[in-house]
């Protein structure tokens, strides 16, 4: 796994369409991934543990659209 984020690794992604995280690969791929910006768990959820309470604990998101397989 620890491959995957090696400049090879990430050449090969690339390669794939899959978005390259090594800035010098990242700057290759520049015309095939348009540009993001980037998030986090605090700015959108507050951090992890009121993620996790509003959208996994019992009762939460997750359990709201969930059906189990019949």
């Amino acid at each position: 796994m620890v491959y995957l984020y090696t400049p090879q690794g990430q050449e090969i992604a690339a390669r794939h369409d899959y978005r390259p995280r090594d800035a010098k690969v990242a700057a290759k791929y520049a015309k095939q991934f348009s540009p993001t910006q980037r998030i986090t768990v605090d700015q959108v959820s507050g951090g992890r543990r009121a993620a996790q309470e509003t959208h996994f604990a019992e009762g939460g998101y997750f359990d709201q659209i969930y059906t189990a397989p019949h």
